[in-house]
């Protein structure tokens, strides 16, 4: 006899324990890798721009564009890739080969609803999370590079009036689509994969196709973005 189904108060507790998996979960990985990047982007292009130009002025006003636009949405799908998709990969092979997935399908479980349907929606929703505070990462990094290196003030070099609301939106929807690809690469690699026992082929397809599809979106949104 299928077993009971839980409500909505418990679907929203298995989505809240899967967002505080993609967020605190992958918090502190995405702060140093953006922290890096950023603090290298600032350090060539206050290079480059003394080089070439005598005159670093400008770069406030490049430098969040830059980590709004591209970096931040990026590396934070790069960081979710390799980290909760490919936990979540590994998770449903796992109950593939074992066949736990359809034990649970025939007790009236529906895995998709209670596994699958709450990681679906906490990972564009935590990538919008992480995508926004590694905002302030980036923008530290090159206040720290800049002041560091330059003796730049930090209150000439912080330009966030350029960030329109339309650039804005533009992080939103490449965070969350980028957060959705991580998901949907894990489940397909999990659910298709035509050898269930062999988790560490399917993980790494899982990241593969999570991470293109990441990269493919990003494109998409650029070549839409400069056309508009």
């Amino acid at each position: 006899m299928p077993m009971s189904m839980p409500g909505p108060e418990a679907w929203i507790r298995l989505l809240l324990r899967r967002l505080d998996e993609v967020v605190w979960g992958s918090l502190l990985l995405v702060t140093v890798s953006v922290g890096a990047v950023g603090a290298a982007m600032a350090d060539q292009a206050g290079r480059q721009a003394m080089r070439l130009l005598g005159d670093q002025g400008f770069i406030g006003l490049e430098y969040p564009v830059l980590g709004v636009q591209e970096f931040c949405p990026l590396m934070v799908a790069l960081v979710l890739a390799l980290r909760v998709g490919a936990g979540f990969t590994a998770e449903l092979a796992s109950l593939r080969a074992d066949d736990t997935f359809d034990a649970l399908t025939v007790m009236g479980l529906k895995p998709w609803r209670t596994r699958i349907a709450p990681m679906l929606v906490a990972l564009p929703l935590g990538a919008i999370v992480l995508t926004v505070t590694s905002m302030l990462t980036w923008e530290l990094a090159g206040v720290l590079v800049m002041l560091g290196r330059s003796g730049i003030n930090p209150f000439t070099f912080v330009h966030l009036e350029v960030l329109s609301p339309s650039l804005l939106l533009l992080l939103c929807a490449k965070s969350a689509a980028f957060g959705a690809s991580v998901a949907v690469g894990a489940v397909f690699a999990a659910m298709r994969s035509p050898l269930p026992g062999d988790v560490g082929t399917t993980v790494t397809r899982g990241v593969v196709l999570g991470t293109l599809c990441a990269l493919s979106i990003n494109l998409a949104f650029d070549v839409g973005w400069y056309l508009a």
